[in-house]
């Protein structure tokens, strides 16, 4: 072969091979773009949008648009624009005798009558308490009770005219006697579930109790005695709901106390102590409000 042929054949080699370097050289380009954009459309993983938890809600949003993914707003509770509201540990709703929501406090008025047993009559008594429901079925108070009983006689010791000639009577008060007697007790009642509007109730009462008794005697002498000592009750009675706040009741309740005096008798030469016996039967009604 003549070295002109020579030379054609090493020039077509030559080209041969930069060629197959060239057809490589542009596949792997082709390769490289292709994952670069395969990569930039990826979806975005939570742990994404986690480490923009403490960012706001157009980041996360501005996010999440780059990145090709639409989240919705029940997914993140980061991406919600309401506040989240979580219930404080340990605490819970107050419930009214239905199992809904209800006030929390009580107070009850009434009026009646009381009649102990070991004395001689029948008086007013008025009632008073305030307190709390400590649950659905149990309430704690305080009450404040006033027991009043007047007694009294009269006796006509002469008779005279005055200087128009209109004749007249002159009148002694005699054994004119005022009693009262005030407890102040702390209770806890319990309330017994039933259906409908009417709600029974026991309870028990512990606390002090004041007696004072004053007026005149048989023999026209002005005198005036205070007695006081432990006392206790015990009662029972039912709430008729007229309104979601507002009831009447009815009560009995029995009241257990000897209220005590000390003092210096000079007849005697020495301390001396007086006890009355104030237990009886009591029977009052009125109005309980919850608020």
């Amino acid at each position: 072969m003549s070295s002109k042929n020579c030379r054609n054949v090493g020039r077509w080699a030559a080209g041969r091979r930069l060629g197959l370097v060239g057809l490589t050289l542009a596949t792997a380009i082709v390769l490289e773009i292709g994952i670069a954009g395969t990569a930039s459309n990826a979806t975005a993983s939570p742990l994404t949008y986690q480490g923009l938890a403490q960012g706001s809600s157009a980041e996360i949003q501005s996010a999440a648009v780059s990145s090709g993914t639409v989240l919705t707003r029940e997914s993140y509770a980061s991406s919600n624009s309401r506040p989240i509201r979580r219930r404080r540990p340990g605490s819970r709703p107050d419930y009214n005798y239905d199992g809904g929501h209800a006030p929390t406090y009580f107070a009850n008025l009434g009026v009646g009558s009381f009649d102990p047993s070991s004395q001689p009559g029948r008086g007013f008594f008025f009632n008073g308490a305030v307190g709390s429901e400590i649950n659905e079925s149990m309430d704690l108070g305080l009450s404040i009770q006033w027991y009043h009983r007047s007694t009294g006689g009269s006796q006509v010791i002469s008779e005279f005219q005055d200087p128009a000639g209109n004749t007249g009577q002159r009148v002694i008060e005699t054994s004119d006697v005022t009693t009262d007697l005030v407890p102040v007790l702390g209770f806890l009642r319990v309330r017994i579930p039933v259906s409908g509007s009417v709600q029974p109730y026991v309870g028990a009462g512990i606390g002090w109790e004041w007696l004072t008794v004053d007026g005149t005697d048989d023999q026209g002498f002005a005198f005036s005695d205070d007695y006081d000592g432990v006392g206790a009750q015990f009662f029972g009675g039912a709430n008729l709901a007229v309104s979601p706040n507002a009831s009447v009741y009815g009560e009995a309740v029995w009241n257990a106390s000897t209220v005590s005096a000390e003092f210096y008798d000079s007849f005697y030469g020495g301390t001396v102590r007086d006890e009355i016996d104030m237990d009886g039967l009591g029977l009052h009604g009125g109005l309980r409000f919850r608020f």
